[in-house]
């Protein structure tokens, strides 16, 4: 059966039940996962999917059911099963569908028409390609851990028995590359990883010759005392803070008690270089759709202007709580998951000055390649105390690499020391960053 007219008889049979209210989200998807070795292809996966979930509502309590679907069959079973899970939910009054609204789909660059005639061939060719420009790129690089690639053709169908009726298509390709580079002496492991909606928008050279250069750079690498200096992190090491701190703008947190910003809108909680956005309507990225997971047009908005925290991000239910409006961020993991909140694209605006001109103005002090351990740090509370290893800079330039060094602190301290935000904005996934010039941070050694 068509996936859309799968989703209408779903929300038809639910609305036949004795319920307030029912919302279907469907989703179909189809995705290949390759990796090369030794330029041959060690692992290769296509497979496709066609899922729904479907929420039921009645006397302020949810029900809710998954499936795979395909010719219909699975309908009764799912229906059934999300009315049944209704009556044994707790009951509140915030639960509810949001109302249709007008949606703009144009402008945001999601879908690659051109990746349904892309070949397998070609697929392994830009995995194989990013494998071999990593060695090419320094002979001290000795072994590839993984060379990656991977791609997705999606289209979302989401209706309610309040009017919503929408969908979109969308598409995803992404690279990735994990080596080890080795003087005999010592070994360094580097990484990183590219992504795009669009196939011929994957730079896998740039992202083989950055790996192998990032792990080459920390050969040799010599423990420091401990010492307070500036500290330049890098876009990737920006992102690891981001992503671990990220929740702490939901407002579904806020709400438990469990964020750092609670109770915080209007004051500073970072510099004022700092402006941090959530953008899901930016063209071309990973987090961009039109609509949320509840049918939501998305938007741009402000979570830090200026070092000041202008609000936190909301569905409907979270929204519902406080009597504000939902900011479009509903999100789930599929169609087997509820609504919770989250992020689409997040991101600190960039500023001026490339990554060379922070190390002049920093003079001395350490650039952080590589974080280890930030899954330890704790979001609720903001403290963090994580390993580092990088680059010692000297009068402007890098000196000698980096190990054995340790910082710690909190989460709105470490951005309230930002002196310097660079111009080089890069995302990984869905969260992206440029460089960020940090003053005095305690850093420790040996």
């Amino acid at each position: 059966m068509d996936p859309k007219k799968l989703a209408e008889e779903i929300l038809d049979r639910s609305r036949k039940q004795r319920i307030d209210g029912s919302e279907v989200y469907l989703l179909t998807s189809r995705a290949t996962t390759l990796e090369v070795k030794e330029q041959k292809v060690d692992a290769f996966v296509s497979a496709a999917s066609c899922g729904a979930g479907l929420r039921v509502f009645h006397e302020n309590r949810v029900g809710f059911s998954h499936a795979t679907v395909s010719d219909g069959s699975e309908i009764d079973v799912l229906v059934e099963r999300a009315v049944t899970a209704a009556r044994y939910t707790e009951p509140d009054p915030a639960n509810g569908l949001p109302d249709p609204t007008s949606i703009a789909s144009h402008g945001l660059d999601i879908y690659d028409a051109a990746l349904q005639s892309v070949t397998e061939e070609q697929k392994i060719a830009r995995a194989m390609a990013l494998e071999q420009t990593a060695r090419d790129t320094d002979d001290r690089v000795k072994v590839i851990r993984k060379a990656g690639y991977r791609d997705s053709e999606y289209t979302l169908y989401l209706l309610n028995s309040h009017g919503t009726d929408v969908s979109y298509r969308g598409t995803h390709c992404s690279a990735s590359v994990m080596l080890m580079a080795s003087d005999g002496a010592d070994q360094q492991m580097g990484w990183d990883s590219d992504s795009s909606c669009f196939f011929a928008g994957l730079e896998v050279e740039a992202v083989g010759r950055k790996a192998a250069r990032d792990a080459v750079s920390l050969l040799g690498a010599r423990t420091i005392p401990t010492v307070k200096i500036p500290v330049l992190l890098p876009p990737i090491a920006a992102v690891s803070f981001l992503e671990v701190f990220v929740s702490a703008f939901s407002s579904d947190a806020v709400q438990k008690g469990k964020s750092l910003l609670a109770g915080r809108v209007g004051k500073r909680v970072g510099s004022p270089k700092i402006n941090l956005i959530d953008d899901g309507r930016l063209p071309g990225r990973s987090g961009t759709a039109p609509f949320d997971d509840e049918g939501v047009p998305t938007q741009r908005k402000f979570l830090i202007r200026d070092g000041r925290l202008e609000g936190y991000l909301y569905n409907t239910y979270t929204a519902a709580r406080e009597g504000v409006a939902s900011t479009g961020n509903a999100t789930r993991g599929g169609y087997g998951a509820l609504p919770s909140v989250g992020p689409t694209n997040l991101f600190i605006q960039k500023g001026e000055g490339a990554q060379a001109a922070l190390l002049k103005e920093m003079n001395r002090g350490l650039v952080i390649m590589e974080i280890m351990g930030m899954h330890t740090a704790n979001p609720f509370s903001g403290d963090f105390s994580v390993g580092v290893s990088g680059l010692w800079v000297e009068n402007g330039a890098v000196s000698h690499p980096v190990r054995g060094a340790a910082i710690a602190g909190n989460f709105l301290d470490f951005f309230n020391q930002v002196a310097v935000v660079g111009e080089d904005l890069r995302f990984y996934g869905t969260v992206g960053s440029p460089s960020l010039l940090v003053a005095d941070l305690s850093v420790s050694g040996e």
